[in-house]
């Protein structure tokens, strides 16, 4: 870094703003300017463009988190280190989540200062390099597969939780399942596993997780070696936004052969997010009328959005008994080739009451072994039937599998 890193100096008490400053300049660090919150912080800061801002945080809290806010908003590409004298988690967690970059506690030593200064703007020089593809992404060693279905009660969380528990069974495969619904999900309550944690706790101490404090996120579903990452509360979910969760799957990737993330039943910020992040899509819908308008609107707002469509799979799930429309039927409505059809089974309702996937309860039933299937082609195998490799009732075309007859 060729010039010594500027700070505005943010805090509306004198006297812990004069100790600030002293720190600043102990660590080595310039001072461009000192200012208290609100409009006078984001005035001062478009004005000066310092490199960082130094923010202190001191009761009550909702002014200075409201100025990071505002600051985060106006300058994204500038790190705000927050300083404070309190020792309470649940303020640390509120500052990180208004968008501080670090967050240290008083009396501050001028080398952790300086450490934190120069580490967050590396990060942001690295995640501007990598923007204008001067270096490369990080690379993303595992399989994303987004659940998405444009409409509730079609049977898509079972279609995850399924497919998980079915890749997670497969020789030396780490796969964990992360739940995005941010209505009401529960995956967690349809594998049975209580988790101490969330989703939201990974994302508020993401910056602190090695690979071996995964395990203190997750819970392990008693009959797999699948991992389970629980969603938040509704009202946590709004505490969070789609690019720290983005991180969070990305983090996943990184550590897992196959992450599996189920979204809600509508085509929000959160589930584009995780549909854009995907290597596969598997695009559940049903034959009834409005399950097959909502996927066709869902799918014209994604091409309006320019997302890509390449990685998306239709998969049919046969809801009720008198589902006899043909896979053609929904293929000419949405003008995609239905990438898998799984049959009716009455024992798949039975194992959800059990809490548990219908590939543990009855793995021989048909709608347990079309799901199994569906997991190994996902996973780059075939199946086996009579002896030969192939996948049953579907031929390959154009790199997407179609319903026969």
């Amino acid at each position: 870094m060729a010039k010594t890193p500027s700070a505005l100096i943010v805090d509306t008490d004198i006297q812990s703003r004069f100790e600030a400053k002293q720190v600043v300049k102990a660590s080595g660090l310039t001072i461009s300017g000192e200012c208290s919150f609100g409009m006078e912080a984001v005035t001062t800061a478009e004005e000066l463009r310092p490199d960082v801002v130094f923010l202190g945080v001191t009761e009550p809290v909702e002014r200075a988190l409201q100025t990071v806010e505002a600051l985060q908003s106006l300058m994204p590409d500038m790190p705000i280190i927050v300083y404070s004298a309190t020792k309470e988690l649940d303020i640390i967690r509120k500052a990180m989540m208004a968008g501080a970059r670090d967050f240290l506690a008083k009396p501050i030593k001028p080398e952790t200062l300086r450490q934190s200064v120069l580490a967050a703007l590396e990060s942001e020089e690295k995640r501007k390099l990598r923007q204008l593809g001067q270096i490369p992404g990080a690379a993303t060693a595992g399989t994303i597969i987004t659940v998405f279905g444009a409409k509730g009660g079609i049977g898509k969380s079972t279609i995850s939780t399924n497919v998980a528990v079915s890749l997670a069974g497969q020789e030396r495969a780490s796969v964990v399942i992360v739940d995005l619904d941010n209505g009401f999900g529960d995956i967690a309550g349809m594998l049975d596993v209580r988790p101490e944690r969330t989703l939201f706790d990974m994302v508020r101490d993401l910056d602190m997780i090695e690979r071996d404090d995964i395990e203190r996120y997750v819970v392990k579903h008693e009959l797999t070696d699948l991992d389970v990452l629980a969603g938040p509360t509704v009202l946590e979910w709004r505490k969070i936004s789609p690019d720290q969760v983005r991180r969070v799957i990305e983090f996943l990737a990184r550590n897992y052969d196959t992450v599996i993330l189920d979204t809600s039943g509508m085509l929000n910020e959160l589930a584009e997010m995780a549909v854009e992040v995907a290597t596969i899509v598997l695009w559940i819908t049903t034959t009834e009328y409005a399950s097959v308008k909502d996927s066709l609107e869902a799918m014209q707002a994604l091409k309006m959005l320019s997302y890509s469509q390449e990685r998306v799979r239709i998969v049919m799930n046969a809801i009720s008994p008198d589902d006899g429309v043909r896979p053609s039927v929904v293929q000419d409505a949405l003008q995609r080739d239905v990438f898998w059809n799984i049959p009716y089974d009455r024992k798949v309702r039975q194992g959800t009451h059990l809490g548990q996937p219908i590939v543990v309860t009855a793995p021989h039933s048909i709608a347990a072994k079309s799901l199994a299937d569906l997991a190994t082609v996902i996973a780059g195998g075939r199946v086996d039937k009579g002896g030969k490799l192939q996948l049953p009732g579907f031929k390959w075309r154009g790199g997407a599998a179609v319903a026969e007859g």
